[in-house]
C-alpha cells in the first residue's frame, strides 16, 4: 500500500480527540515535481496530513485534486482554531493558489486590493505606497479552504448546489402512431404544431418521426406536451409522482411506472376539458410519462482555468417551452469549437479576439469570452421561456412580471455591450 504522511501545522494528536477530514477526488495539478507527479501517476497514495490548520489544507487540497485518497488530523475544532488567528496579507502565491484550486473564486474573500500610507499624531496622512495588497482573514481563508476540501457549510462560504426548482406545474407526454387516430384527427394535426389553452393550463400536439425514423405518413408519431398545474407538496402532485411500486419520484415519472388509476384520471380528465382531437391523442397513449417543470442554472460555465466546463443541462435547464435546450447543448459544442483549434486550453489574459455570434470573424477566442457567450445565452433563453410558461399557467400578473425581468435582462445585456465598446476603444 502506497502512504504519503505530511506535517500542516505542529500539534501532538491524541489518538481518541481529533477532527478527522476526509475526501477523495480526482483533478488535476500543475506544481510538483516530477519524481513525485510520476509515483503519484502510477497508483493512487493513502495521505494522512498531521494539522488541519491552513498548510495543513493546502497541502490537502492539491493532493486529493491529483486523485489520491487524503486524510487530515486536527485535534482542534474548526471554532478553536479560529481564534489562532486575524488579518492575513493574500500575497502572490495565495492568490495563485486560489485562482487555480479554489471552487468558489466567484466570491470574493477580500475588501479589495489595498495601499499603504502613514499617518501621523493629529491624523493626518504623511506618506502613501501604492501597492496592491489584497487583505483578508485567518478565519475566511480557513472556512474557504474547507470548502474545498470536504465541503464544510458555513456563513463564509456559499457551498450550496444548484438545486432544481420545481415551479408549480407538471408535463403530461405521450405518442400516438398516426395510423391509430381517426381521419379527422390526423387532417387536423398534420403539418401544424397545435396549441390548446385553457384556464389551468395548455397542451400541444405535433408530428415527429416515427420508428426507425420513419417520415411515412401514417407511420410517424403524434407527439403531446400537456402541462397542468400542481401545488407544490399537495396530495394530488404527491399521488402523481408516486409510481407502481409506491416509490415517490422527485422530477421524473418514467414511463411506464404511471399507476394505472392516475392514468384513468387523466384520460378521463382529457375528454371533459381538451377539444376531441387532443383528447383522441391523450386517451389513445399507452404509456405516457410526467415531468415536474424546474428551473435551474449554476452561475458559472468554466472552472479551474477551463479544465472544468459546465455544458448543456448541466449549466443550466429550460422549461421546454421554448425548445432549447437541446439548442444550448449544440451552441456550446460550436462555441467549443472556436475555443479549442488546436486542442489546447486557452487563457483569458491572451489577447484572442473576443467572440461575436453574428460577426465573420473566425480568429480563436478566449474561455472567459466562451463563459460570457454561454451566460448570456442562458439568461436570455431561461427567462424567455419562463414568460411563456406563466403566460399560458398562471396570471396575467405573475407573465408581466416575468416580462419584465426578461426586459430588464436585455437592458442589463445592452449596456455591457456599450461599455465594452467604450472601454475597447480607450
Amino acid at each position: 500500500m502506497h502512504c504519503f504522511a505530511a506535517l500542516g501545522a505542529a500539534s501532538s494528536i491524541p489518538a481518541k480527540s481529533h477532527q478527522d477530514f476526509h475526501s477523495q477526488e480526482s483533478l488535476s495539478l500543475d506544481k510538483i515535481d516530477k519524481a513525485t507527479a510520476a509515483a503519484m501517476a502510477e497508483k493512487s497514495l493513502n495521505v494522512v496530513i498531521v494539522g488541519g490548520s491552513l498548510s495543513g489544507l493546502f497541502q490537502g487540497i492539491v493532493l486529493k485534486r491529483l486523485g489520491h485518497n487524503v486524510r487530515i488530523l486536527e485535534r482542534a475544532s474548526p471554532d478553536g482554531l479560529r481564534e489562532q488567528g486575524a488579518g492575513i496579507t493574500a500575497r502572490e502565491d495565495i492568490q495563485d493558489y486560489l485562482n487555480t484550486y479554489d471552487r468558489f473564486s466567484h466570491q470574493p474573500y477580500s475588501p479589495g486590493d489595498a495601499s499603504i500610507q502613514f499617518i501621523n499624531q493629529t491624523g493626518k496622512v504623511t506618506k502613501t505606497w501604492k501597492m496592491q495588497l489584497r487583505m483578508t482573514s485567518w478565519d475566511t481563508l480557513y472556512y474557504r479552504l474547507r470548502a474545498n476540501f470536504d465541503g464544510l457549510e458555513s456563513d463564509y462560504v456559499d457551498t450550496a448546489r444548484t438545486e432544481q426548482q420545481y415551479v408549480g406545474y407538471v408535463a403530461w407526454r405521450g405518442t400516438v402512431v398516426e395510423n391509430q387516430v381517426s381521419d379527422e384527427t390526423k387532417a387536423l394535426f398534420r403539418t401544424w404544431v397545435n396549441y390548446f389553452l385553457h384556464s389551468s393550463g395548455h397542451i400541444l400536439v405535433y408530428l415527429i418521426p416515427g420508428k426507425n425514423g420513419s417520415l411515412k405518413p401514417g407511420e410517424r408519431l403524434l407527439n403531446y406536451v400537456w402541462y397542468r398545474n400542481y401545488a407544490a407538496d399537495s396530495p394530488e402532485l404527491h399521488d402523481l409522482m408516486t409510481d407502481t411500486q409506491g416509490r415517490r419520484h422527485r422530477v421524473t415519472m418514467p414511463m411506464g411506472k404511471l399507476r394505472p388509476e392516475i392514468s384513468a384520471q387523466q384520460k378521463a380528465h382529457a375528454d371533459k376539458i381538451l377539444p376531441a382531437a387532443f383528447a383522441e391523442v391523450v386517451r389513445l397513449t399507452k404509456h405516457p410519462f410526467v415531468q415536474c417543470i424546474t428551473d435551474a442554472s449554476a452561475p458559472r460555465a468554466v472552472f479551474f482555468d477551463g479544465h472544468l466546463i459546465l455544458a448543456g443541462d448541466a449549466f443550466c435547464t429550460f422549461r421546454p417551452h421554448m425548445g432549447s435546450s437541446t439548442n444550448q447543448a449544440a451552441l456550446h459544442a460550436l462555441l467549443l469549437r472556436r475555443t479549442f483549434p488546436r486542442g489546447d486550453i486557452p487563457s483569458n489574459h491572451q489577447a484572442d479576439t473576443a467572440f461575436q455570434r453574428t460577426g465573420k470573424t473566425t480568429e480563436r477566442f478566449t474561455m472567459e469570452a466562451y463563459e460570457s457567450e454561454v451566460i448570456r445565452y442562458a439568461t436570455i433563453t431561461s427567462l424567455m421561456s419562463v414568460a411563456w410558461g406563466n403566460k399560458n399557467q398562471f396570471s396575467t400578473r405573475v407573465f408581466l412580471g416575468s416580462v419584465f425581468r426578461l426586459a430588464l435582462a436585455y437592458v442589463r445585456i445592452w449596456l455591457e455591450a456599450m461599455l465594452g465598446r467604450l472601454t475597447g476603444g480607450l
